[in-house]
């Protein structure tokens, strides 16, 4: 009975980019929230300066 399963939930990938002390408060909301792994180092941003990136992936509950 495959309809009894639970669907497997799949990892999404997050980008976070902002002012790096603003991407420091979400990066730490969402792995506190969520099953997630360790984030990447911040990159700076291509398009904004003063701006970083941050990759991580979590798996929706």
């Amino acid at each position: 009975m495959a309809h009894d399963r639970k669907p497997r939930l799949e990892l999404a990938k997050v980008r976070v980019i902002g002012p790096p002390e603003i991407v420091d408060r979400v990066v730490d909301a969402i792995t506190s929230a969520l099953p997630a792994t360790a984030p990447s180092q911040p990159y700076p941003s291509r398009k904004t300066p003063g701006h970083v990136r941050v990759y991580l992936e979590v798996t929706p509950e």
